[in-house]
């Protein structure tokens, strides 16, 4: 430091003329707490908002909380608390590029190429979606101390030896006496506000100097930088003047926040960084204290970027003493004495059964240092907003404009431009932020958005939950497939997978089949097999055996075992009634055993099943071409081993499809002797038939009425990894004997889906030796893999016990493994008590239009009456802007209950929509273009995600002119239409192969003459 430097240093600092002037903070003083250069210390903590919706109910009993837990640490000096609160829309692109970045990273890593979708997400919500960082700074000061103890401190520090060196740190700032009554106060507050409903944590200092650093200049958080503090590593710096080690020591705070300095621009805006800056302080507390929604939504309509400081100290009426000994003595002189007399009077009062605070508040704007008009504007409207919050006054005229803006920064120092005032804590508590919707999720694929402009980020299958079962209750139409499809994408795109997710999907129409049709077209050519969508018809060619097992093993895993006696139970089930006869779950399960043991090949007493050349095939040639000879007895278990051995596990599979037992099987396995004698007895109620022989005659029956239950395995999903089954065309409804099917159905599908993901380590001792390291890669593929199963239209399972007891128990042991599920119905009936006792998540998306079924509602999940309203007035289907929702969360800090919306783009919802008109033209178009420039060509020409009423508008025009009939059709229209888009909209297509806009330009003038009009097209559609 030069001899200049020394002299005029004080006085620089002492008017406040550079940034670092106004940043008291000298150095850190443990993990989470600053200290001052007065002494004082300081911690930031964050908060992220409420996790429930604040009604009137919740809004009044947090004031009523905040003041019992705050109060009793501001009824006297010592104690103060910021609270700061910044909202910037222009910030918002870059949180969205940060919460989507590892989802990107995602896609590359198992080749899924959907940069379409991303793009467009980020643009999209940055429409509706501005960055908000809420955070609270907590003092502790000096003047907390008596004065014997300041005065021992004093003596102490004076005491202490320390190098010269101005310019860094001294880390010895603290007052020692102040750090245990600091630490009481973290430990006050941040357990309150977590108590009151409200998420924080106190921040780290490291993060807490990058939130500072962030906040004051408005500068990009995307950033590597990181404060250098005591414990850091000191960098490398040449000594400039003798006997000053400040390089060689950790270099000041306010030089490290300080990144530009202030120019002044007039007498209340000042330039600093990339921004000119205005301020404004609160001259005149709120007449009528509102809540901070009123405040905000006015700002947030005309997209004004701000940040506000409410500065709250302790001792609010001691601060006040001079006033009222002032007022008291000249109250004779004139009317307005006597009232302020009066007025300090009235606070005395009201202190002694409620703290009454000191209260200083500041607000700040912004824009680029290129538009000061913009700059004028922005700081009009936040001056109009705060005046109208409640009846404010507000001054600009802070005589340093510099000062006035830093008064607003985060957590620099505990004093403010803003003249101090005195009111209850109640009534300050009303201005304070607590709306605020916070999400559990640090991070997630998914991101939706609450109604006034948050994001709000979810992942599913995390630990933030100790299960993953969600329900999903809306009216048709209402989003619910819309919803389950954006769940399952964000699935697929959960950050730091390498593979493809396992994602099964037992569905009732094609709801399922444009999220497929994204992943298949978006995996390169030769993994698109990964992702497939079947309609199931009860044809050979769909022949599912049930009772198949993993490779090598003869005998099923246990939940395998479970499923099997499930399923024949429900075969064995009469339609029409809902539990099954006495003694035939216990029959199910003795059939089941003796089934396999009769099929094994290492047991005396079985028949397993000989090997028959010419029934495979696949299996004849990898035996011949390997030059395998089987003996002449040989067993199907035996051409298993031999190809397993050969390394040709594919073809060993198919030969053990001949191997296991099939359904016709469990009347012989009825009719062993072991099983007739316990059994042969028993008879069905009060008639004459036996439970053995009623079990032979419904096994009959189902072997002759689901044919792809019966025979050898012939479709199979081993390698699909995203699958969705429709079983419309094999689930009809009606009567008593659809209901049967359709339940036999769904448990047919769940086990060709998700058999696989349920082999553990207990499965791998009951193999042969040899193929346990085959199944122990195939258990570590599982194992680090998401898996998920859902079930859409879940109400048709309503008259199965079978199937919901299957449900439920998957749901118990499926955390173990790993596993998500997720059920979709229309109604609150169709799903089991015990099933909405053990969801963790609850998705709404509307109800019936009756008040009792929005009671049901309520009172099952016990809902708040706020969350009623939202399900009674705010659910109201799909729109434009999304999709309303309401989220009931189950988390590991408690309970989440949120009003949500998920918005998505044109893009998006080409890919997933699954009507007939769409899917036609999407998929011709993705035969042309590839999938993502088809995609942006339709969203270009069709924004609202669907082409459906423009092909319907020209069919019928066509028809009423008399067109020829290739011509009026569905199909002739779509033609129509990909040639408008393909061919005569050269220009739109050649834009859309280039995201440089100065590229597009290049490309227009090429494709289009500049001297010649272009033919007018009555039909065309709607150009770029």
């Amino acid at each position: 430091m030069s001899i200049i430097d020394k002299f005029l240093g004080p006085f620089v600092k002492t008017f406040r003329q550079p940034v670092e002037s106004f940043i008291r903070l000298e150095t850190s003083d443990d993990d989470v707490s600053f200290a001052a250069s007065d002494g004082s210390l300081m911690t930031i903590v964050r908060v992220d908002g409420a996790r429930q919706i604040i009604g009137d109910a919740e809004y009044k009993k947090i004031l009523a909380d905040s003041v019992v837990k705050f109060g009793a640490r501001f009824d006297r000096p010592g104690h103060a608390m910021q609270i700061y609160f910044m909202r910037n829309p222009d910030r918002i692109t870059e949180e969205i590029r940060m919460l989507l970045r590892p989802n990107r990273e995602a896609a590359r890593n198992i080749d899924l190429e959907i940069d379409d979708i991303f793009d467009e997400r980020g643009k999209n919500l940055a429409s509706y979606l501005s960055h908000e960082e809420i955070y609270f700074a907590l003092w502790t000061r000096p003047v907390i101390l008596t004065k014997s103890d300041l005065a021992r401190e004093k003596e102490h520090a004076r005491k202490r030896k320390w190098v010269t060196a101005p310019d860094a740190q001294y880390p010895f700032a603290a007052v020692e006496a102040l750090r245990t009554r600091h630490k009481s106060l973290i430990a006050a507050i941040v357990p309150a506000l977590k108590e009151m409903g409200i998420q924080a944590e106190e921040m780290e200092v490291h993060d807490a100097m990058r939130a500072i650093r962030v906040n004051l200049y408005q500068s990009s958080a995307d950033s590597s930088w990181k404060a250098c503090l005591p414990g850091d590593t000191i960098p490398a710096r040449a000594l400039e003047h003798k006997g000053d080690v400040s390089q060689m020591l950790w270099p000041s705070l306010p030089q490290q926040l300080a990144q530009h300095s202030a120019l002044l621009i007039n007498d209340h805006m000042v330039e600093m960084g990339r921004y000119i800056w205005g301020g404004v302080d609160m001259v005149l507390g709120p007449q009528d204290p509102l809540p901070f929604p009123y405040f905000l939504n006015r700002l947030a309509a005309t997209r004004t970027p701000f940040r506000m400081s409410i500065f709250i100290e302790g001792g609010g009426i001691q601060g006040m003493a001079m006033q009222a000994f002032l007022s008291a003595v000249l109250a004779v002189t004139n009317a307005e004495n006597k009232q302020i007399k009066e007025s300090l009077e009235a606070l005395q009062i009201m202190a002694r059964s409620e703290p009454v605070v000191k209260l200083r508040m500041s607000f700040c704007t912004w824009g680029p240092k290129n538009d000061l008009e913009l700059v004028e504007g922005r700081l009009s409207e936040l001056m109009q907003a705060v005046e109208s919050w409640g009846y404010c006054q507000v001054s600009q005229l802070a005589g340093d404009p510099l000062a006035c803006v830093m008064s607003s920064a985060l957590g620099l120092s505990c004093s403010s431009t803003a003249p101090p005032g005195v009111a209850p804590l109640y009534e300050v508590m009303k201005m304070v932020p607590w709306q605020r919707a916070s999400s559990p999720f640090t991070g997630g694929s998914i991101l939706f958005r609450t109604e006034d402009g948050r994001v709000w980020p979810y992942q599913t299958g995390t630990n933030v939950t100790t299960t993953w079962f969600d329900l999903v209750l809306a009216q048709p139409g209402g989003g619910k497939s819309v919803l389950m499809n954006t769940l399952n994408l964000g699935t697929c795109l959960t950050a730091g997978i390498s593979k493809l997710p396992f994602v099964a999907v037992i569905d009732i129409g094609p709801s399922s089949a444009g999220l497929i049709s994204l992943m298949k077209d978006a995996l390169p050519p030769h993994r698109r097999h990964e992702a497939a969508s079947y309609n199931l018809q009860m044809t050979p060619q769909y022949a599912i055996n049930p009772y198949d097992t993993k490779l090598g093993m003869r005998y099923p895993q246990v939940t395998e075992r479970s499923f099997l006696i499930e399923l024949m139970t429900l075969l064995c089930t009469p339609a029409g009634q809902t539990d099954p006869y006495d003694g035939i779950p216990q029959l199910a399960g003795m059939v089941v055993d003796e089934m396999f043991r009769w099929r094994d090949d290492n047991i005396a007493n079985a028949e397993p099943r000989p090997y028959l050349p010419r029934v495979n095939h696949e299996v004849d040639a990898a035996l011949r071409q390997n030059n395998i000879t089987l003996q002449p007895d040989a067993y199907w278990w035996d051409a298993v081993d031999v190809l397993f051995d050969k390394g040709l596990f594919h073809e060993a599979m198919l030969a053990q499809r001949y191997a296991v037992p099939m359904l016709g099987d469990a009347v012989a396995a009825a009719r062993r002797p072991q099983i007739q004698n316990l059994l042969d007895k028993t008879s069905i109620g009060t008639s004459a038939e036996s439970v053995i022989h009623a079990f032979e005659r419904m096994i009959t029956s189902s072997v002759r009425e689901f044919p792809i239950l019966a025979q050898v395995t012939r479709f199979s999903l081993s390698d699909v990894r995203v699958c969705s089954l429709d079983l419309a065309d094999v689930c009809p409804q009606g009567d008593v004997t659809s209901d049967r099917q359709t339940a036999i159905m769904y448990m047919l599908a769940r086990h060709a889906l998700v058999t696989p993901w349920w082999i553990n380590e207990e499965a791998l001792q009951q193999m042969a030796p040899k193929y346990r390291p085959f199944h122990e890669r195939r258990l570590q593929d599982f194992a680090e893999t998401p898996k998920r199963l859902c079930y859409d239209e879940f109400h048709r399972t309503s008259g199965s016990k079978s199937v919901r007891s299957q449900l439920v128990r998957d749901v118990r042991e499926g955390r173990k493994r790993g596993i998500q599920i997720m059920l979709s119905s229309q109604m609150l009936q169709d799903f089991d008590d015990n099933m909405v006792d053990l969801a963790t998540g609850i998705w709404i998306l509307g109800a019936a239009i009756s008040d009792n079924a929005v009671d049901a509602i309520q009172k099952r999940f016990g809902l708040t009456e706020t969350a009623r309203w939202v399900v009674r007035h705010r659910l109201t289907g799909p729109k434009a802007s999304g999709a309303p929702l309401l989220l009931v969360l189950g988390t590991t800090d408690g309970r989440c209950e949120q009003f949500l919306i998920n918005t998505m783009g044109p893009i998006e919802i080409w890919a997933f929509s699954t009507s007939v008109e769409d899917v036609l033209i999407r998929n011709k178009l993705y035969a042309r273009l590839g999938a993502a420039q088809a995609r942006r060509l339709l969203a270009a020409n069709f924004p609202g995600g669907s082409a459906r009423t423009e092909i319907r508008r020209r069919v019928v025009e066509l028809s009423e002119k008399g067109a020829d009939s290739d011509k009026a059709t569905v199909t002739g229209v779509i033609e129509k239409i990909i040639e408008e888009m393909v061919g005569s909209t050269k220009v739109s297509l050649a834009m859309l192969q280039s995201q440089d806009p100065k590229k597009q330009e290049e490309v227009v003038e090429k494709v289009v003459n500049p001297d010649e009009k272009p033919a007018e097209d009555p039909n065309a559609i709607t150009r770029l």
